[in-house]
């Protein structure tokens, strides 16, 4: 295996292929690979519930609250003066249900019904206080009972649609929410309840509709703006979702939700410094906010501080225990904290024509295994391990063999913007036995262990761009001749990450490198009588770059689309009497897909991943063009909530080992936190 700089960005688009992951196109070993883009599909949204689909209103029970105004000490004065002062304990009521304490709006809308039983908005503002209290099935019971005797009630038939959708039940919200948008559609509160219903229930053309209808007829009307921004923000159209959100900040710059709306689209495109600095502000001027304790939390988790992140995690937690964000971020902070152990075992067979008159047959078994750790502050850890026999009975590549590499590799990160990483580790190539390869008549001992290793440092210049400076050292074993003979190669890239908007990324990779072999004894004519032996390396330099565009086309919840293009140009300085290196190294070639990436799920914890790319490759300038093909398809498994399992096949007409072929393999991967 030649295992290149582990990447722990979004993953690109590569060949899940045994001969992706050397050092010739600069690709991120296969397991790293895995590890993040498990990652990416199990970290949680960061768009809060409360807002695009849940009311703006957080719901909380027993939540800290503000000291009571000197109003309600009035009115619970009056009331203890005389305890049937209906009117006292309903003002008091209403004023402890506007800072929140529902527990005691509860108990002072029931003494006011205990003593005019009849009080019909009494009997609508205990359901509400229920209702946000977190008592969803009492404040449906009530609701309910109004509805009984005033079957036109449109107060208590918005508050049935609404707790419905608090309780996590829009498709009993929806209907209602419908009717009496039909009914009153001079009523904002219920188009924009109508969207929300829709929004949660993925209907989200069907609530774009709804909210720009709402707003050609009320444009000021702020609720229907903030859901709209929402939904923008949701859907991925980060400058339309800012441009609503600065609309309100511009009409009231106290705005909060909207103030929180901005930070959130900066947490989008990336600019964590600035949304956790205007989060800070929002959660210093309301300590109770737990939608922005929430995104704080969020931010400091995004910026690889998990003990910043706990302490507003328990903050928010308390003040809203039944907050299912939290549940969802406090289960996303755990499994960061878990050791992960990722295992892939795949098989593989290469063929191709060769120019003389053998046929290249190369099959590959592997087995790799990761240990990824976070016991260092700000710091991921990595122990690696593959196995990667070889086999060929024909051609030049004949031969089997069993290199092996051991490789421990970490992320720090430094700073927001600036991180680093760095691996050591050891590969042996085999035992040293006395071995024959092409181009040699003499047999000669075959390499043992060699060191290997890299460094990267990550630099964010802005919150679009961000390059990588890479030197490593990396062994090439997926061919039999390759692995005797030791070839490692040092290599120097800059990597150029731009994110040209929320749906589009561009990632860039120059590279230079030199592969060498061990020193070994070549067999030469010294103008003797008898040949001579010249120990030395063989080595030859090369140049090239890749390019990958990721185009998301479609996400939604359960099924995603993207659509990109991959270009990979390279060749070796060579010539006519280059080295023998036992490896594909052309002196010039290059290839180009339009890659498609489906992810979905199929049912329950089922799910799919395929990847394809269709395009051309060239060998050697002035040939002709061929055809270049990818077809990965992969079945998922989420066993568990850590335990997951993907088998998948590949089949392909290009490899960095053989040239243009044809070639297959079948590979399982297991992922598990423990």
């Amino acid at each position: 295996m030649n295992c290149q700089i582990p990447n722990l960005k979004k993953p690109k688009f590569q060949i899940p292929i045994l001969s992706s992951v050397s050092a010739i196109n600069g690709k991120i070993c296969f397991q790293a690979f895995f590890l993040v883009a498990l990652s990416t599909i199990l970290a949680p949204s960061a768009l809060p519930s409360g807002k695009a689909k849940s009311p703006p209103s957080a719901v909380a029970a027993d939540r800290n609250v503000a000291a009571p105004s000197s109003l309600e000490e009035t009115y619970r004065q009056r009331a203890a003066t005389n305890p049937k002062d209906a009117e006292a304990f309903e003002g008091m009521a209403i004023l402890q249900v506007r800072r929140g304490a529902y527990t005691d709006a509860i108990e002072s809308y029931r003494k006011v019904l205990d003593l005019t039983p009849s009080d019909h908005d009494a009997r609508v503002g205990l359901a509400r206080a229920l209702a946000l209290g977190g008592q969803y099935e009492a404040a449906l019971k009530n609701y309910q009972a109004l509805m009984d005797e005033r079957p036109d009630d449109t107060d208590a038939l918005e508050g049935i649609a609404r707790v419905e959708l608090w309780a996590g039940r829009p498709e009993s919200a929806l209907p209602v929410f419908s009717d009496l948008a039909s009914q009153h559609p001079s009523d904002p509160e219920y188009a924009v309840g109508l969207a929300r219903a829709e929004m949660r229930l993925h209907r989200y053309a069907e609530a774009r509709k709804t909210l720009i209808t709402l707003l050609a007829h009320q444009p000021k009307d702020r609720e229907g703006r903030l859901q709209l921004a929402y939904l923008d923000l949701f859907e991925g159209h980060q400058t339309n979702a800012l441009r609503q959100f600065n609309r309100l900040v511009r009409e009231d710059p106290t705005d909060r939700e909207a103030l929180e709306g901005n930070a959130r689209v900066a947490y989008y495109r990336g600019d964590l410094v600035y949304s956790r600095n205007l989060t800070r502000r929002l959660v210093e001027d309301d300590p109770h906010d737990v939608s922005a304790l929430l995104l704080l939390a969020s931010l400091e988790r995004a910026l690889h501080r998990p003990q910043q992140a706990r302490t507003l995690l328990d903050r928010a937690k308390t003040l809203d225990a039944r907050n299912s964000d939290a549940r969802e971020l406090e289960n996303s902070l755990d499994e960061d904290a878990r050791p992960t152990l990722h295992n892939a075992f795949s098989m593989g067979r290469e063929t191709a024509t060769g120019i003389a008159t053998d046929a290249e047959d190369l099959s590959t078994f592997t087995y790799e295994s990761t240990w990824r750790l976070a016991a260092l502050p700000k710091t991921e850890s990595f122990v690696s391990l593959a196995y990667l026999p070889s086999q060929s009975p024909s051609g030049g590549l004949q031969g089997a063999l069993a290199p092996a590499e051991i490789l421990y590799h970490q992320t720090t990160y430094l700073a927001p913007y600036l991180t680093l990483r760095s691996g050591v580790g050891l590969v042996r190539f085999g035992p040293g036995d006395v071995v024959e390869i092409p181009t040699q008549t003499l047999p000669i001992t075959s390499a043992g262990a060699r060191p290997l290793g890299f460094g990267d440092i990550g630099y964010e210049v802005s919150r679009k761009l961000t390059v990588d400076f890479t030197v490593a050292r990396n062994a090439i074993t997926y061919t039999p001749v390759a692995a005797r003979l030791g070839v490692m190669e040092d290599r120097v890239s800059l990597g150029i990450d731009y994110r040209y908007d929320a749906k589009t990324e561009v990632h860039m990779e120059p590279y230079a490198n030199e592969a060498f072999t061990a020193s070994y004894g070549h067999v030469e004519d010294l103008g003797g009588s008898s040949p001579g032996v010249t120990n030395r390396a063989d080595q030859n330099r090369g140049a090239g770059a890749s390019i990958t565009v990721d185009r998301k086309l479609f996400h939604r919840p359960g099924l995603s689309f993207d659509l990109g293009y991959e270009g990979l140009v390279y060749g070796y300085s060579g010539g006519g009497d280059r080295p023998y290196l036992g490896f594909f190294n052309p002196t010039f070639y290059q290839r180009h897909y339009l890659t498609t990436h489906f992810v979905g799920k199929i049912y329950g914890p089922l799910g799919f991943d395929f990847s394809s790319g269709t395009g051309v490759q060239q060998v050697e300038r002035g040939s002709l063009l061929k055809s270049a093909l990818l077809f990965s398809p992969a079945c998922t498994l989420k066993a568990s909530r850590r335990l997951t399992l993907s088998l998948g096949y590949t089949n392909y007409n290009s490899s960095e080992s053989l040239g243009t072929l044809r070639g297959n393999a079948v590979r399982l991967s297991t992922d598990w936190r423990f």
